[in-house]
């Protein structure tokens, strides 16, 4: 069961991921519609899981909830913070049975609403996978710019893939 709710819209919550959150987390990271958009490269063992986690303070379980209860859907988090320039750098994912059902925007909502207005960054980034246009598409929803590509970027599968990159201000987050 997820820890206590960190913070809560309509349709999902944002919980810390806890230890017995990680084999969900594990399932998820090494599930490939979410390993490849991730442009993940190698599988993720349970101990790769829990040194991931070890640095929680962006890092949230997305649950929505299922009779009263939290249910996991997906996960939000900083993948890297730029301290200096509060500067962070979005990275979230649904596992595929949920997906559709608008989860990480709302997710994505609460996430920037504690960036911006709790915790004072400046900006938020994000690559895409140019094939996840439903990525794209929830960025682009929540305000972000696309700022460029990077061509061939990450080798994942076989396959070169293309990035993305999109960016958000502070000034620019407005919640509906």
């Amino acid at each position: 069961m997820p820890g206590p709710i960190f913070t809560t819209g309509d349709h999902v919550s944002l919980h810390p991921i806890e230890e017995e959150d990680h084999e969900f987390v594990q399932y998820g990271r090494n599930h490939p519609e979410i390993r490849v958009p991730l442009f993940a490269t190698t599988i993720q063992t349970s101990d790769d899981v829990a040194e991931m986690l070890n640095d929680s303070e962006y890092r949230f379980l997305i649950c929505r909830s299922k009779d009263g209860d939290p249910e996991p859907v997906g996960v939000i988090a900083f993948a890297w913070v730029w301290d200096e320039t509060k500067v962070g750098s979005l990275m979230y994912w649904v596992v595929p049975e949920h997906h559709g059902n608008g989860y990480a925007t709302e997710a994505a909502t609460l996430f920037l609403n504690y960036a911006f207005r709790e915790r004072g960054f400046h900006k938020v980034n994000a690559e895409v996978d140019a094939s996840n246009a439903a990525s794209a598409a929830v960025l682009e929803k929540l305000g972000f710019e696309r700022e460029g590509i990077r061509r061939q970027e990450n080798f994942v599968d076989g396959d070169w893939k293309d990035a993305h990159m999109y960016g958000l201000l502070a000034d620019e987050w407005i919640d509906d």
